[in-house]
């Protein structure tokens, strides 16, 4: 290599620069193997390993016979990081979690300034759904609930890292609350309202309140799975 940095910087500092020279867009195709091994010097086998490094980072979509594209998969690709650390052992659902909660307090502050009639619609229906009978539809609307919290900050590397974290936690929570007695539930569901009262309200102070004491019981839940309780 050129200047010894790996071949994957030299091709994601290139694609960069077709970026920001509106030569290719998010969702554009990118050149071919051939251009690129033209234009920056490089071997085909170096070259493709580059695009394999970067479609594993979630930057490049390959898509067979078309070659390849410019994306923004990197949710998916940091589920993978945090998943492979839980399976190393190397951190834990309680962890996972605390960082969500940090992170939640975050966007309901940056949320309560920018939440308009629209989101606020969608909450409803979130919240509604909440009393469905069915644990699934339960549970998805949960995420839902929360997802859209994330969504209401406008900052999308909050949602993209929060996605990623709720993913490889989604069993855990939902083991949580199959877990949890009917007052539990009833808890659980007012916690969710109180959330979104607070936000739509502008009370700061009560809304990160409730996000806390959610937390503080999914943490103690997540505890007791992983010390065995269950």
């Amino acid at each position: 290599m050129n200047d010894g940095r790996k071949v994957y910087f030299q091709v994601i500092e290139y694609i960069k620069e077709l970026v920001r020279t509106k030569q290719v867009e998010h969702g554009g195709r990118l050149p071919s193997e051939r251009e690129l091994m033209e234009t920056l010097g490089l071997s085909r086998n170096s070259i493709r390993e580059a695009l394999r490094t970067l479609e594993n980072m979630g930057i490049i979509e390959s898509r067979q016979g078309k070659g390849n594209f410019l994306v923004n998969n990197m949710g998916q690709s940091l589920s993978s990081v945090f998943s492979a650390l839980l399976l190393m052992k190397e951190s834990s659902y309680l962890e996972v979690s605390q960082m969500r909660h940090a992170m939640e307090l975050q966007a309901f502050f940056m949320a309560a300034d920018r939440i308009g009639l629209q989101e606020q619609q969608e909450f409803e229906r979130i919240i509604h759904q909440m009393r469905h009978p069915d644990p699934a539809k339960k549970n998805q609307a949960d995420h839902q609930f929360h997802q859209m919290l994330i969504r209401c900050s406008g900052n999308r590397l909050l949602q993209i890292v929060m996605d990623a974290l709720a993913e490889v936690c989604r069993e855990e929570i939902a083991m949580v609350r199959a877990d949890s007695a009917r007052d539990d539930e009833e808890r659980w569901l007012s916690l969710h309202e109180k959330i979104y009262r607070c936000l739509i309200a502008g009370d700061l102070k009560n809304g990160m309140r409730a996000i806390m004491e959610h937390y503080a019981w999914i943490d103690r839940g997540l505890q007791e799975i992983e010390d065995g309780g269950r």
